[in-house]
């Protein structure tokens, strides 16, 4: 049957998100953490589920502006940090626009990009965070960028770019700089934006609670940025888009602090036992401040070769892999299982 409901060139052209979701006994490749928080379940018989939820997410809003020390006006939540970096593509950019990243880097900015007809060029990172800092401001002379993407701990590489050099970055341009935070809890807290990109008007920060807080199925994230930032996304987003159940749980989660902390302690020290490990191994891995290790290109097929044994990591097609830090149990496999391929 003939029709004329056919989608547009971008979608035509789009590369759709991969996910393999073959069930493995250990799961390494989404940087998922523990059930952490909910381990023995919720108790969900007093939310109003006939109404429908807070479109100003009020009371989440309230703990995430005592907890981050921002006040409320600076902060809007979505589903999961993803939401809000579409929501930076409808809101800000237009077809034809530039947008800059480093690369390798969260593969939905391209996605993004490639869906709203946006052009996404790519910069190497270099060695140091001033160097790569210096690097972007010289593409940004040559491109003329509407907006910059800055992950920092930086999936897939685990690298960290300090703030004084974030901050000449944002003083060099006026170009939208959204500042990814996700994994910021694993990493050297001093670094983060945090705090002092609401004085920027041309800044954002984005976090979620799907890493540290180990709430990923809840798809639940937030934004910091100066007002001229929240009002305009505030007017684009949906009504309601954020559920009451997701708001609730992010609620509770925020009181169990201490939880979260500890728990992050214990996945550092895994994440630098696990990293030595594979150094002894000789795998060319990159030190990391987030809950993954990166591994370089290498002789090794260690993505096909773990699948056989139970255990999934994230693979690119030049080589290189990234693993999630796991339990300690899972992490013990994953050694095992790597000394087999290897030796």
């Amino acid at each position: 049957m003939k029709t004329s409901v056919k989608p547009n060139e971008q979608v035509r052209n789009l590369t759709p998100y991969q996910v393999d979701q073959t069930e493995y006994p250990i799961r390494l490749d989404a940087n998922e953490t523990s059930n952490l928080l909910f381990e023995h379940g919720i108790n969900i018989k007093n939310i109003p589920f006939h109404r429908y939820p807070d479109h100003e997410a009020r009371v989440l809003r309230i703990k995430l502006s005592s907890w981050l020390h921002v006040e409320m006006k600076h902060i809007v939540v979505g589903n999961g940090s993803s939401e809000l970096i579409e929501l930076i593509f409808k809101t800000f950019l237009s077809k034809g626009d530039c947008v800059v990243s480093f690369e390798p880097t969260f593969s939905m900015y391209e996605v993004y990009a490639q869906l709203y007809g946006i052009r996404y060029e790519k910069i190497p990172w270099e060695k140091t965070s001033e160097a790569s800092i210096d690097q972007m401001i010289e593409q940004i002379k040559r491109e003329k960028p509407k907006a910059i993407f800055l992950c920092t701990p930086n999936n897939p590489t685990g690298f960290q770019l300090k703030k004084q050099d974030v901050k000449r970055l944002l003083n060099a341009t006026d170009a939208f700089i959204i500042i990814d935070e996700a994994y910021i809890e694993f990493a050297v807290q001093e670094e983060s934006l945090t705090q002092e990109v609401i004085a920027y008007p041309n800044a954002c920060v984005l976090r979620t609670f799907s890493k540290a807080f180990g709430l990923a199925s809840i798809r639940l994230g937030y934004m910091i940025a100066h007002e001229n930032i929240t009002s305009w996304i505030n007017r684009v987003r949906s009504p309601y888009h954020v559920n009451q159940l997701s708001q609730w749980i992010g609620s509770v989660a925020l009181d169990q602090r201490e939880s979260v902390m500890n728990h992050i302690r214990s996945v550092i020290i895994e994440r630098e036992r696990l990293y030595r490990a594979l150094t002894n191994l000789g795998l060319p891995v990159e030190t990391s401040q987030g809950n993954f290790l990166y591994i370089q290109p290498s002789a090794y097929h260690l993505n096909d070769e773990l699948k056989r044994r139970g255990i999934i990591i994230r693979e690119w097609p030049n080589g290189s892999s990234r693993i999630t830090v796991g339990q300690p149990h899972e992490n013990d496999q994953l050694i095992n299982a790597l000394k087999e391929i290897i030796q």
